[in-house]
């Protein structure tokens, strides 16, 4: 009889306890959080304007959003939530290497330091340009893309690229790659001569131009959306 009570006691009590940690330790609360994300030039330190940067999971990079960092660098993710799981950022810019950094569950507000390397390629983040350095905004597009073969230059892959466009630009790039990487700008002429990769086929060309102005020792850029034409190299 005293081990029934004993057992009865002993179960209430820990009922007791369990809901006593279940309304407070091991809950999830629903205060909202923010993090800033703050982008600098690895070499030189200076902060990063105008880079793209997504914070959501990894099999959803931009699930709590994606946005341009300020001109002080920053990017700043408001009315996040506390959650048990691991999130993600992901950090890129034209010029730069881009970066994914894996953050713990966010259980209160934070700031997270991410350098860029120069250079090109890695993870990328599509987040919208600012409406003042959209295309459509600025005027700045590729209408048009002409391909034909540089007959002074004896190879078969190497081939002059022409474009029409709209806006003002004065630099170009051009690749087999969508996130143009490796590819250097230059300077925008009627014919800029480009070598495809080896072999013979159809080959997916794009396209990108700049403009790009240095006032008062800051560094303006205006950007197209990329194009994509195709050349079949006999």
């Amino acid at each position: 009889m005293n081990n029934k009570r004993n057992s009865i006691w002993l179960a209430a009590w820990l009922g007791v306890v369990f809901s006593a940690f279940s309304g407070s330790a091991f809950s999830v609360s629903d205060e909202a959080r923010w993090l800033e994300v703050h982008v600098l030039d690895k070499q030189s330190g200076k902060p990063v304007s105008n880079a793209a940067v997504c914070l959501g999971i990894t099999a959803r990079p931009d699930q709590f959003g994606a946005l341009r960092s300020d001109a002080d660098g920053v990017a700043r993710f408001t009315g996040l939530v506390q959650r048990p799981v691991a999130m993600q950022a992901t950090v890129s810019k034209s010029g730069y290497q881009g970066r994914q950094q894996l953050l713990e569950p966010l259980y209160q507000s934070r700031i997270l330091i991410i350098k860029l390397a120069s250079g090109g390629g890695g993870p990328q983040c599509d987040a919208p340009l600012p409406a003042s350095q959209d295309d459509t905004a600025s005027g700045l597009a590729i209408e048009h893309i002409a391909i034909r073969p540089d007959g002074t230059a004896g190879e078969a892959g190497r081939v002059l690229v022409s474009v029409r466009v709209s806006g003002e630009a004065n630099q170009i790039r051009i690749s087999e790659q969508a996130d143009f990487e490796g590819a250097p700008w230059q300077a925008l002429a009627p014919a800029v001569a480009f070598t495809t990769s080896a072999g013979k086929g159809n080959k997916q060309i794009y396209v990108q131009v700049r403009r790009q102005a240095k006032t008062r020792g800051a560094s303006i850029e205006v950007l197209s959306r990329p194009a994509k034409t195709s050349y079949r190299v006999r």
